[in-house]
């Protein structure tokens, strides 16, 4: 059970790190192994950090109740991903691609990098605390938060080289909302059972 929750959680907290990728590859620009590893690295040890935090409140809470608590936030916070997505089709802005040719007309160097990896760790933060007090392995799933978000950003890189989709940057928050929410009604199953 934890396995599936750890997947879930590091999958969804780190599809946006697919659609940075998938910018810089939109323009050609290659982001490198290291560079890789340090966004990776800063955002593992954001989530690890959130995750634990959320971890010491819990034993604040009676057990039963933080994970109720946990999974109702996963469930809004995937809720709340699908809503924007939603919003933002209805309004048929492109707010999506405007700051996508934003974020990738300029080359990304360490500070940028450590810019991009503290922004991708403030986006795990909050789903780390929730995902905590819902009972998540907060080990395990920081390092699957590292593999992912290494795993997500080189692919959307190479990805967006090669077929430059933004079709596919516009759809993170609702495939992020959807796996959030998968995650929140899962974890609230299992406290049921």
């Amino acid at each position: 059970m934890h396995l599936i929750s750890a997947l879930l959680f590091s999958i969804s907290a780190n599809i946006d790190a697919f659609v940075v990728g998938l910018s810089f590859g939109i323009k050609k620009q290659r982001i490198s192994w290291l560079t890789n590893l340090l966004i990776s690295l800063i955002t593992f040890m954001g989530t690890l950090l959130s995750l634990w935090l959320g971890l010491r409140a819990a034993a604040f809470i009676p057990p039963a109740a933080s994970q109720i608590a946990g999974s109702t936030l996963l469930i809004l916070l995937g809720l709340y991903y699908c809503l924007k997505y939603l919003l933002e089709k209805l309004r048929k802005k492109n707010k999506d691609s405007d700051s996508l040719k934003a974020q990738s007309e300029s080359v990304l160097t360490g500070k940028e990098a450590a810019a991009l990896g503290l922004t991708l760790t403030v986006n795990n933060a909050g789903m780390g605390i929730g995902a905590s007090f819902a009972g998540i392995h907060f080990l395990l799933t920081s390092f699957l938060t590292l593999f992912f978000c290494g795993f997500f950003l080189i692919t959307g890189n190479r990805f967006g080289s090669r077929f430059g989709s933004k079709f596919l940057a516009r759809q993170a928050d609702l495939w992020s909302g959807v796996i959030i929410v998968i995650l929140g009604l899962y974890e609230l199953i299992t406290i049921i059972e």
